[in-house]
C-alpha cells in the first residue's frame, strides 16, 4: 500500500500572495483524512452554508388498555453539509490545489486490492477547527454521501503563456481563480468504553462548539 500522503494548505513561492498564509497562520483550516489509506488534504477554511443537522427516529408502541403510544427513542443521526471556497491567487497555487481537489475526490472512491476486493471502511475523518472536532487533535468521522464542485468563471482564470503539454493534451492550461466545493456528509458515532466516564453521554458524542 502506498504511504499516506500529507497535501497541506499551499506553501509554495507565491505564498505571500495567497489566503493560504493567513489560513495557516491563524489555524482556519479544514483537512479530510481518508482512514483506509491515511491520505490527507487540508485547504484553508472559507466556509459558508455550514449546517449540523441532528434527526431522533422514534419508535411507539401500544400496550393492553393504554391510549397513548409507549415513544422510545431508536436512534440519532447526523448530518453535516457545508461549502468550501477554494481561491487561487498564482497558476502554481492553481496546480497545486488542483491535485488537492482530486485527492479529495479520490477519497470519496473504495480501496481494492489486487483481488478487486475493498479494503478498509469507507470513512473520511473532518476536522474543522472547533466546528468540527471530537478533541484537540482529531475531527469526525464521517461518510461523504455527495461532493458537488463548481468552477466560478466568472471570477476569472489563470492560465501559463504557453501551453504545457505534459499537463494537458490541448496544450493549454486554464484554471479558475475560484471554485466551490459543496459537502453532504453522514456523521459515524463509534462506542465508547471508558469506564472514567463522568458524563452521563460518551465523550465522542457530538457537541456544539467541538
Amino acid at each position: 500500500m502506498t504511504n499516506p500522503v500529507f497535501m497541506g494548505v499551499y506553501s509554495g513561492q507565491h505564498q505571500a500572495a495567497s489566503i493560504a498564509e493567513w489560513a495557516e497562520r491563524q489555524g482556519y483550516t479544514v483537512r479530510f483524512v481518508h482512514q483506509p489509506t491515511r491520505h490527507a488534504v487540508e485547504f484553508p477554511a472559507l466556509i459558508s452554508d455550514f449546517t449540523d443537522t441532528h434527526s431522533p427516529s422514534f419508535g411507539q408502541e401500544h400496550g393492553a388498555n393504554m391510549h397513548d403510544p409507549v415513544i422510545t427513542l431508536m436512534k440519532t443521526s447526523r448530518s453535516i453539509s457545508f461549502t468550501l471556497t477554494v481561491l487561487n491567487g498564482s497558476l502554481e497555487e492553481a496546480r497545486y490545489n488542483r491535485q488537492c481537489v482530486n485527492l479529495l475526490l479520490q477519497m470519496l472512491y473504495p480501496s481494492v486490492d489486487d483481488a478487486g476486493n475493498f479494503i478498509g471502511k469507507p470513512f473520511i475523518n473532518i476536522r474543522m477547527m472547533n466546528l468540527l472536532e471530537e478533541n484537540p487533535r482529531y475531527g469526525v468521522n464521517c461518510v461523504i454521501e455527495g461532493l458537488d464542485y463548481g468552477i466560478k468563471f466568472g471570477d476569472g482564470i489563470l492560465n501559463a503563456n504557453e501551453g504545457v503539454i505534459a499537463l494537458n493534451r490541448s496544450g493549454k492550461e486554464i484554471y479558475p481563480q475560484s471554485l466551490e466545493i459543496s459537502i453532504s456528509a453522514k456523521a459515524v458515532i463509534g462506542s465508547n468504553n471508558d469506564a472514567n466516564q463522568v458524563s452521563p453521554l460518551p465523550s465522542n458524542y457530538p457537541s456544539y462548539g467541538g
